[in-house]
């Protein structure tokens, strides 16, 4: 069973009975709330999507739909976009309050000036964080940007993973089905999925490389503000004032 199948089987529970309310797909992120005002915030994936005006069939509902459909969609999507829907729902519905109980902000605690740092995915803010905590070269890899600088392209991925101690993986590798194959590249001492993407279900990645979620939850207060900011096509920067972020350990057998 796939991560993100084994992800809706948890999420089983928590889906019944519930529909999707609302829906707002932007050019960077997009937002699924269901019928209890719980609201999640997932990247758009523009770059890999299929061309065309129609990425989603006239005849495919989405306000109304039941949650556990289109929470399926994590693992039986047509293209990212599908994927990131999926992945929206299952987001939703996670218990925010114990999410929160869980969460610690350990990431600085985890790194040694030492450690030779990997990022795949972009990230500029947490990017400026890692520089400012490893004495080596920060290796970054990001399929989407030209290589420059210290941006790698994904073909050396192979070569210098296997370098790295600390790896953070975005989690819009859920969305694309890349991240197994991140993962077979790595033995890192610790390996980060990080972003809005990023599923919030630790049990999940007990058998995997996986060893924090560094994810975001949305307050159902600034549900307007979330849904503007996506149609209007602005980023994370314009959101992060309406999330709380959260830090997850994965259990480990």
């Amino acid at each position: 069973m796939q991560l993100l199948e084994r992800i809706y089987q948890q999420a089983l529970p928590a889906l019944e009975e519930k529909q999707v309310s609302a829906v707002r797909i932007g050019l960077g992120l997009l937002a699924v709330e269901v019928d209890d005002g719980a609201l999640a915030v997932s990247y758009v994936l523009r770059d890999e999507l299929p061309p065309g005006c129609a990425l989603i069939p006239a005849d495919t509902p989405l306000r109304g739909i039941a949650a556990r459909e289109m929470a399926a969609w994590a693992f039986t999507g047509h293209n990212p976009l599908f994927t990131s829907l999926g992945v929206a729902v299952l987001n939703s519905v996670v218990d925010p309050a114990a999410i929160e109980r869980r969460s610690r902000d350990e990431l600085a605690e985890l790194i040694h000036p030492d450690d030779q740092i990997g990022m795949v995915g972009y990230i500029e803010p947490m990017a400026q964080f890692l520089r400012s905590r490893t004495a080596k070269e920060l290796i970054i890899f990001d399929r989407s940007r030209e290589p420059f600088g210290e941006v790698y392209p994904e073909s050396r991925q192979r070569e210098l993973l296997p370098r790295c101690t600390i790896l953070l993986i975005t989690g819009t590798t859920t969305l694309n089905r890349s991240l197994d194959a991140i993962l077979q590249q790595t033995n890192a001492r610790e390996v980060i999925l990080v972003g809005t993407s990023t599923p919030l279900y630790p049990e999940a990645f007990r058998d995997t490389k996986v060893t924090r979620l560094a994810g975001s939850l949305w307050r159902q207060e600034h549900r307007d503000a979330i849904f503007a900011a996506i149609s209007e096509a602005r980023g994370m920067r314009a959101l992060s004032a309406y999330g709380t972020k959260v830090f997850l350990a994965v259990p480990k057998p």
